[in-house]
């Protein structure tokens, strides 16, 4: 009977080691590149990058800007997996802007990496002509600063 008491809680353990954590705070650094089109010297040197990140409910926030935020987090081999899309407003013309983004985190070392590619639409809500945007890249290591609350 204990053997069977003891497996139970094995998996119980290594279940819990699978899942997202439902709230998370990281804080997180390392370097930030920005590719604008046309590329300048100024826009492919990387520049140091410090955050908070927040991982809730299957949700990736930076809690420096709603805009840099993921969702439908997953647990892949190990690794915290999150995507997400948008389409902004352009405010330099009656254009919009959309964004494709993917987060990455390994659970294990705290290598993060964050990719954001933005495209140029004539129209709003991504229509009309389309130009390439900028491309912008975080890598780094986070750790965690609050303990994980399954």
């Amino acid at each position: 009977m204990w053997r069977v008491a003891m497996l139970v809680c094995l998996w119980s353990v290594s279940a819990a080691a699978d899942e997202l954590p439902k709230n998370l705070l990281l804080k997180c650094e390392g370097k930030l590149t920005t590719i604008i089109n046309p590329p300048t010297v100024e826009s492919v040197t990387p520049r140091k990058f410090e955050t908070t990140l927040r991982l809730k409910d299957g949700e990736l926030a930076d809690t420096d800007s709603m805009f840099l935020n993921t969702g439908n987090c997953e647990l892949k081999n190990g690794v915290v997996v999150c995507t997400g899309k948008a389409v902004y407003a352009s405010t330099l013309d009656a254009g919009s802007e959309s964004r494709v983004m993917k987060s990455y985190i390994n659970r294990e070392t705290g290598e993060y990496n964050f990719f954001m590619e933005t495209t140029h639409h004539t129209g709003r809500n991504a229509t009309g002509k389309k130009s390439e945007g900028m491309k912008y890249v975080r890598t780094g290591i986070c750790r965690p600063i609050s303990k994980p609350i399954f």
